[in-house]
């Protein structure tokens, strides 16, 4: 279907970056998944809290360490990112988020494909994904294209949140 991988940020992806994330906040809208808005640091000291994630998870308030990644197409423009937490959360393994401009083109579905690969190589074989809202269809939608299953509900601050698994092997 499209030509896509997941690479881990560096230099190299800066001027795209920059790029999406001024596009992405004149919109509005909400940046997800939260690693990857930039707030205001040089996105040399971004690229520094992202590798502090990935070792320690000190920038995070779970501490579990995670890995972003960018989904890059054919041209190498971000179209969508994903974090993998190295061990199961409340809020599961798995945050994502799709640009805007190219959401509902299937990109999601491939993202999901590719990062559950990842999660194959970092020995996590029971994938757990709680989607922002119980009211997220098309995140539900992603996650079910990729053979997952909802497997129980919980409050928080008065949201209800869905959690789905989906068993790798």
């Amino acid at each position: 279907m499209y030509s896509l991988v997941l690479e881990i940020p560096n230099a190299a992806h800066q001027r795209e970056y920059e790029s999406i994330i001024d596009r992405w906040e004149q919109l509005g809208e909400n940046i997800q998944p939260e690693l990857l808005r930039r707030g205001s640091n040089p996105y040399t000291k971004w690229l520094a809290y992202c590798e502090d994630d990935r070792t320690t998870g000190s920038m995070l308030s779970t501490h579990v360490p995670c890995t972003l990644y960018f989904m890059l197409n054919e041209q190498r423009q971000i179209i969508g990112s994903i974090v993998i937490n190295h061990e199961d959360t409340k809020h599961g393994h798995l945050h994502a988020g799709i640009v805007p401009w190219c959401r509902g083109k299937g990109y999601g579905t491939a993202m999901l494909a590719l990062a559950l690969n990842e999660c194959r190589k970092k020995n996590i074989w029971k994938v757990h994904i709680c989607p922002d809202s119980k009211e997220n269809i098309s995140a539900k939608q992603i996650i079910l294209n990729n053979g997952g299953y909802l497997l129980d509900e919980f409050v928080e601050n008065g949201r209800t949140f869905e959690r789905y698994e989906i068993l790798l092997s």
